[in-house]
């Protein structure tokens, strides 16, 4: 909210609003985005205050990707090696990330897009995603059972969706084959929604797997960040704008 109320000093107040706003937003760097527009190219680890001055989180660390058009949050966590699931038994694995999940919740709320990429090496191990056998969980502990590129089908990996499942297309895994040859089902999960992917489960298995859990990559939301020059000319529209409002009604009163 601008320091001034009322109409009295009209230029004064907006000019003053409008560096208000400059310096506030400026100084604020709560995303990758923002860091870029501030002047920032080189892709790295950086400190981030992802609700903004005067929120309740600290800052905590981020890999920030500039490499392409868009500037890519990146959200690392401690199982994104390929790990062995051992044959026979439930597997469950807790996914623990960089940041607490306020943080994360913060980065994914304040994403244009985010998604996930999830990976299963099977053989004599069936998802039976559609039995309820397997399912990863969401941050509040809510089950999802649909694998990576499903775009969200209950039940369903992403050949399923297609029709391309091996050997047989009528089935919703290549890994519901459960035989001896080694099978994957894998892709990308993009409900932001959901995300991230806080723990997956694959129980009642007799076989043995790899499990692959990537990092949470988000696309920033666009910010105003001003310090283009194009930003500049604005300002200085808006001051015109201001000043005229300001004098116009002393000018027609003289006519």
């Amino acid at each position: 909210m601008c320091p001034y109320e009322g109409n009295f000093f009209l230029l004064i107040k907006i000019t003053t609003c409008f560096g208000f706003l400059l310096s506030s937003v400026s100084a604020e760097l709560t995303s990758c985005l923002a860091l870029r527009q501030s002047g920032v190219d080189d892709s790295g680890t950086y400190t981030l205050d992802v609700d903004g001055e005067g929120g309740p989180l600290v800052g905590f660390d981020v890999y920030c990707d500039f490499s392409g058009t868009d500037a890519t949050t990146v959200l690392h966590h401690d199982s994104e090696d390929r790990m062995r699931v051992p044959s026979g038994g439930d597997f469950h694995h807790q996914v623990t990330y960089q940041g607490n999940l306020n943080h994360i919740e913060a980065v994914v709320q304040k994403s244009a897009s985010c998604q996930q990429f999830i990976r299963y090496e099977c053989r004599n191990s069936p998802l039976g995603l559609a039995e309820n056998v397997s399912w990863w969980e969401t941050t509040t502990n809510s089950r999802v059972y649909s694998w990576g590129g499903a775009q969200g089908q209950a039940g369903q990996c992403q050949c399923g969706t297609l029709g391309k499942c091996q050997p047989s297309p009528n089935q919703a895994c290549n890994c519901d084959a459960n035989n001896t040859v080694w099978r994957t089902d894998e892709g990308y999960l993009r409900d932001r929604t959901t995300l991230p992917v806080a723990k997956v489960s694959l129980t009642q298995r007799e076989g043995e797997g790899y499990l692959t859990v990537g990092p949470l990559i988000c696309v920033d939301a666009i910010e105003f960040i001003p310090n283009e020059p194009w930003q500049m000319v604005l300002g200085t529209a808006i001051l015109v704008f201001a000043a005229f409002l300001t004098f116009m009604p002393a000018f027609v009163r003289k006519f």
